[in-house]
């Protein structure tokens, strides 16, 4: 409890601590079972309420960030203890981003309308020079992304949740089963029917108008966040099956993280297809058998 209060506090400064906090929950989850997982939420919950109350944040806060950050991870990581399957929370986790998509166009009529107000709102509070073309390409970045925004800020949210459900399963295997994790993590394979559903809501993107479109086009957002996680675990399972120095791996991080993002979409891409295809039993089947004995 102490480490989780910490470590929100600490992402005030700095945000990635909220993977911390989370993976705090997630791991007493994993081991204790949901009482004390949620034990653990509500006794936090309370402490940085209490924090708040006495300094300039507003304690509502503390409300707003057990609800979007520990609740959901705590789930998710309940999901996994009963299920003991990595792809099962995977898929989970997209359903449950798809339905905040979803209720989000449900209680907003336009919501890329909102985004686009809110960010114009933000952006007439820097000050731009007006005789530069500044304020028009800002309008211009603002009318292309405030569609996707509901989206892209779910997808960041499960994001967060799984990033914290991996980093406290790490842990877990870390003290009780070592190396548990890494043969979990390189088999992680989404099935054929969450790809399925994938693509008939790319199809609805592509062949609808309107807020159909939108709304479907924001769920994809969610669903190739997810399939990333299923793209990194493809690309650690096929360098251990290729036994491939760590140093590629760290270049394709390094490449994808500040030279071409858009690495991101092509390594989703080639998740939905291992969906169909299971690259790594493949590898595996091709690999030839050893002959004579082995000392």
């Amino acid at each position: 409890m102490l480490v989780a209060v910490v470590a929100t506090l600490l992402s005030l400064l700095l945000p990635p601590f909220n993977y911390l906090s989370g993976a705090v929950v997630a791991l007493v989850t994993l081991r204790r079972g949901w009482m004390d997982g949620l034990t653990i939420v509500i006794g936090a919950g309370v402490v940085v309420a209490l924090f708040a109350a006495v300094t300039s944040i507003n304690p509502l806060n503390a409300g707003l960030f057990a609800a979007g950050v520990w609740l959901p991870v705590w789930l998710l990581a309940l999901i996994l203890r009963q299920t003991v399957s990595l792809p099962a929370t995977l898929m989970i986790a997209a359903l449950i981003g798809i339905a905040g998509v979803s209720l989000t166009y449900l209680v907003l009529d336009a919501p890329a309308d909102t985004w686009r107000a809110t960010m114009e709102r933000v952006i007439g509070e820097i000050q731009l020079p007006q005789e530069s073309s500044a304020p028009e390409m800002m309008g211009q970045v603002i009318a292309q992304i405030a569609p996707h925004m509901t989206g892209m800020l779910v997808a960041a949210m499960v994001l967060g949740w799984l990033l914290s459900v991996l980093l406290a399963r790490w842990w877990q295997s870390l003290l009780y089963n070592p190396g548990g994790f890494r043969r979990e993590f390189h088999d992680l394979r989404l099935s054929r029917h969450f790809a399925l559903m994938c693509f008939a809501i790319l199809a609805i993107s592509l062949l609808t108008s309107g807020k159909m479109q939108e709304l479907a086009a924001n769920m994809m957002v969610v669903l190739v966040a997810v399939y990333l996680l299923h793209g990194l675990a493809l690309l650690h399972g096929v360098a251990a099956a290729k036994g491939l120095h760590t140093a590629w791996l760290a270049g394709f991080y390094i490449l994808g993280l500040f030279i071409l993002p858009q690495l991101a979409l092509l390594l989703a891409t080639a998740a939905f297809g291992d969906s169909w295809l299971d690259i790594r039993a493949r590898l595996s089947r091709s690999k030839p058998s050893g002959g004579g004995s082995e000392t």
